[in-house]
């Protein structure tokens, strides 16, 4: 029964590994044409704006007033980065020093679980099932 079964199971993993493929690269394909558009369009927008201010102050200074305003949000976008890095840094820290101080109060009580056999096996269990859930978050 078994034998039977085995061939189906493949069969059936095998396309979906070929439908997830597709996908993905049917995603990738038009995630990166729609790059290509904004890419386009922010250049496009670029050139209006160089081609509006030039009458205005002349071909070079257009065009540093435009990096200087490009350079400018860049910084703001760094600064904003590092600032939400700062947070979840701290953050993390945070938690560690939680779980730590759990882990030390659950530690402190084992000796008075260690006296009844079944306290200790429910305590070993909540343990292992602690440390599952801690152990994908790492960075």
């Amino acid at each position: 029964m078994v034998m039977r079964a085995l061939p189906l199971a493949l069969s059936a993993a095998t396309r979906d590994i070929r439908m997830v493929y597709r996908r993905a690269k049917r995603n990738v394909f038009l995630m990166t044409v729609a790059g290509v558009c904004f890419a386009t369009a922010y250049v496009a927008g670029l050139a209006a704006v160089w081609a509006y201010l030039t009458p205005l102050w002349g071909p070079a200074e257009a065009a540093a007033l435009i990096a200087a305003v490009m350079a400018g949000i860049g910084v703001l976008i760094v600064v904003a980065l590092s600032i939400v890095k700062l947070v979840e840094r701290r953050r993390n820290s945070r938690r560690r020093a939680a779980q730590r101080l759990s882990a030390a109060a659950a530690l402190s009580i084992l000796p008075r679980l260690t006296k009844s056999k079944s306290l200790l096996v429910i305590a070993a269990i909540g343990g292992l099932a602690f440390l599952a859930t801690q152990g994908g978050d790492r960075e």
